[in-house]
C-alpha cells in the first residue's frame, strides 16, 4: 500500500515503514538507544530528502520520548535543574544546527554532510563503547567525577553535588547542535557524558536523557519545519505508531538480557551503521536539491503558513504520542503479566 508523504513528495509502502519503525523500537527499546541512528540512514535509502529525514526523525522523537518523560518525572529521580540546563543550552546548540542545515540545503549538500557526521559519530562511540565495555567488564557504573570537571570554574548545586555549569552547557549545546543535524534525540550524548563526566548513575543520566529530549525535540521539530520546511507530518506519525510499539517488545526483550551483551550489541549496531552510512556517502550525487512546492494541501499550507503548519506538526507528534504511549504502557503490562 503505497502513500505520498506530502513534504517529501516522495511515494513509499506504508506498511514497509511501519515495520522498519516497528524494528527500530524493538533496537531502541532493548538498547536504550534514540532510534535515529538507525532509522535516518536507512530513510535516505529511500530516497527521502535528507532535509526531510533530519527534521521527520526528530519530530517523531519529541512524540515518542513523551511516555518515558512522563514516567521518569513521576518516579523523582530526575535532576531537574540538570536537565533545565541542558535545554537551555540544546536550544542554543539546535538553532545552530538547524541554520546550518539551511545554509547546506541551499547549496545542495544537506545529505553528503549528514551522513559524514553519522560515520565519524557513531564509528567514533561505537568503538568507545566496546572498548569500554571489554575492560570494565566486571566493574560497576562510574560514579567519580573526573578531576578536570572537579576544578571548572562557575559551580553551583544540583540535585545531589556541585558541578560547573559548563558541563551542562557543554552537554547541551552539544546534543542539541548533533539533534538538529542528525535527526537524533541527544541520549547517545548526553547519557554517557553524564556518567562518565558528571558522576551520575546510570538511571539518574537516562532520566536527565529523556526529561531534555522532550523540550529540545519539540523545539527542534518545530524550527526545523519552519526554516527548513523539512518535518512531513505523514511520515512522522507512521513512525511514532511504529516506534512506540516496537520499543515495548525491546524494552521486554532489554530485561532478560545481560547489561554487558546489551552493551557490545550497541556498540557493534553504532558501527554496523557507520559503515553502511560510509557506503551511502561514497555512492550519493553531488548534490541533493530539495525544494517544497505547493502540490497538496500539507505543502501549500506549510508554504503559506509555516508557523501554523510547524505548530500544528509539534502538538499532533506530542498528542499522537501521548495517546499510543497509554496504548503501548497497558500492551506491555499485559505482556509481562502473561510471562508470568
Amino acid at each position: 500500500m503505497d502513500i505520498l508523504l506530502p513534504i517529501a513528495n516522495v511515494e513509499v509502502n506504508i506498511l514497509h515503514v511501519l515495520v522498519l519503525g516497528f524494528v527500530v523500537g524493538v533496537l531502541s527499546g532493548m538498547l536504550g538507544i534514540g532510534g535515529g541512528i538507525i532509522l535516518n540512514p536507512v530513510l535516505l535509502n529511500m530516497n527521502i530528502p535528507s532535509v526531510v529525514v533530519v527534521g521527520s526523525s526528530i519530530s517523531q522523537i519529541s512524540g515518542a520520548s513523551l511516555s518515558g518523560f512522563l514516567t521518569y518525572l513521576k518516579s523523582k529521580v530526575v535532576d531537574i535543574k540538570m536537565g533545565l540546563y541542558i535545554v537551555v543550552f540544546g536550544f542554543v546548540g539546535g538553532s545552530f544546527g538547524v541554520f546550518l542545515i539551511n545554509l547546506l540545503k541551499s547549496l545542495g549538500y544537506v545529505k553528503k554532510f549528514v551522513l559524514s557526521v553519522y560515520v565519524v559519530y557513531l564509528l567514533i562511540l561505537g568503538l568507545f563503547i566496546f572498548v569500554e565495555s571489554i575492560k570494565n567488564r566486571h566493574k560497576s557504573e562510574p560514579n567519580e567525577i573526573p578531576n578536570f570537571i572537579k576544578n571548572l570554574p562557575f559551580k553551583t548545586q544540583f540535585k545531589n553535588r556541585e558541578i560547573s555549569i559548563l558541563l551542562p552547557a557543554f552537554i547541551g549545546f552539544s546534543s542539541g547542535f548533533l539533534a538538529a543535524i542528525m535527526g537524533i534525540g541527544g541520549g547517545n550524548l548526553i547519557t554517557p557524558a553524564l556518567m562518565y563526566l558528571g558522576g551520575y548513575e546510570v538511571i539518574s543520566a537516562v532520566s536527565i536523557s529523556i526529561f531534555q529530549m522532550v523540550f529540545v525535540a519539540s523545539f527542534l521539530a518545530f524550527f526545523h519545519s519552519y526554516v527548513n520546511h523539512g518535518v512531513d507530518i505523514v511520515l512522522t506519525i507512521i513512525l511514532i505508531f511504529g516506534s512506540s510499539f516496537g520499543a515495548v517488545f525491546g524494552a521486554i526483550l532489554g530485561q532478560k538480557i545481560n547489561k554487558f551483551y546489551i552493551k557490545m550489541m550497541l556498540a557493534v549496531l553504532m558501527i554496523t551503521v557507520a559503515l553502511y552510512s560510509f557506503y551511502q556517502l561514497i555512492k550519493a550525487p553531488p548534490k541533493e536539491i530539495f525544494q517544497l512546492t505547493a502540490s497538496n494541501y500539507f505543502a501549500k499550507l506549510l508554504l503559506e503558513h509555516p508557523f501554523i503548519y510547524s505548530f500544528l506538526v509539534v502538538v499532533f507528534s506530542l498528542l499522537i504520542g501521548f495517546v499510543v504511549s497509554i496504548a503501548t504502557l497497558r500492551l506491555k503490562t499485559f505482556i509481562l503479566e502473561r510471562l508470568k
